[in-house]
């Protein structure tokens, strides 16, 4: 049965609208008549809009005119029998398709997430070239004035006792083949916020003077160090930036234009998955500072101890999911183990 159906027709790159008829013919037969392209034309030579519900399906011929019709019930009908139904058009009347689908979806994307994301961004963290490692250093460790660091207030013995400490947790890592592509270095400072200790990507340690006061003697000082130089040895602060980048450009890719309610959601994602990383990390630092500790001195005592004095300086009510670090009763009772 042939059918003819009106319409419009579009130019390549314009966009003035022409007058048009297209006739529907046998064995996906069509004739197109307009002052601008007109013809006889298989279908599949041309491009057809998927099928999604009752919305009108274009036609695009080889030379770029684009048919659109006015009459979309009686074109979709026509193209509903001369052509294969889209994968799309399958799950909109297949619930159960649709279900498998999303079940599929997700699993994907968790395991993305959960698994697909930290192995990538440790393999270009692993490979990245020592001058980027030394310029992200760099920016970092220009901001430790302004966040409220200032000279330790610490004897110059006292320093010249740690640097030498320092030293010598390195040479023994050395001699079971624990190397650093950047020679790691101690730097100590006094900090209004109290005890604390962290790693910057260019193997810098830094030490506040209230870590070193509240530890009760060396060992402690020194499984502070060996859990620092942990997060060095796994770049996990290259890894944690390149995690958020990859999360932040895939989040604004998927809500669109991060605008709004959808730029809250990019960032509570971001947060939330980068949290759950930071997490992981620090029980990564945590087995490597006990590797050693056990192998050296049989004992996770002094690490142990020096959690439990951390956690009666800091007795603070934070939930689980808003801490970069895992509950410190967590880490305790693992490394007692």
């Amino acid at each position: 049965m042939i059918e003819q159906v009106s319409g419009h027709i579009l130019a390549p790159k314009q966009a003035t609208k022409y007058p048009a008829t297209l006739v529907l013919g046998q064995n996906g037969m069509l004739t197109l008549a307009s002052e601008i392209h007109s013809g006889q034309f298989q279908l599949d030579q041309t491009s057809v809009t998927d099928a999604i519900g009752n919305l009108a399906r274009n036609i695009t011929f080889a030379s770029g005119h684009v048919f659109v019709s006015a009459e979309p019930t009686l074109l979709n009908k026509w193209l509903a029998i001369h052509t294969k139904k889209s994968l799309i058009a399958q799950l909109e009347k297949n619930l159960g398709l649709i279900f498998i689908a999303t079940i599929v979806s997700l699993a994907v994307l968790y395991t993305s997430i959960v698994y697909g994301v930290p192995a990538a961004s440790k393999a270009i963290a692993n490979v990245l070239p020592d001058a980027i490692v030394q310029e992200v250093g760099e920016q970092t460790f220009a901001l430790i004035e302004p966040m409220g660091f200032t000279e330790s207030e610490l004897t110059k013995q006292r320093q010249k006792e740690l640097q030498q400490l320092f030293k010598l947790t390195l040479a023994k890592l050395q001699q079971q083949d624990i190397v650093f592509t950047q020679e790691p270095r101690l730097l100590i400072y006094s900090s209004k916020d109290g005890a604390n200790a962290f790693a910057l990507a260019d193997g810098h340690v830094i030490l506040t003077d209230a870590m070193i006061k509240l530890a009760t003697d060396d060992l402690q000082v020194e499984a502070v160090i060996l859990h620092e130089l942990g997060h060095v040895q796994h770049r996990h602060i290259l890894t944690n930036l390149i995690q958020s980048s990859i999360l932040s450009v895939a989040a604004a890719l998927v809500v669109g234009d991060a605008s709004g309610i959808s730029d809250m959601l990019v960032s509570v994602t971001v947060l939330g998955t980068s949290l759950t990383y930071s997490r992981d990390h620090e029980r990564e630092a945590d087995q490597f500072a006990a590797i050693h500790l056990k192998d050296w001195y049989q004992s996770t005592d002094s690490i142990v101890d020096l959690y439990q004095l951390l956690q009666a300086e800091h007795d603070f009510d934070i939930p689980d999911w808003a801490s970069t670090h895992p509950n410190i009763e967590e880490r305790i009772n693992t490394l007692k183990q």
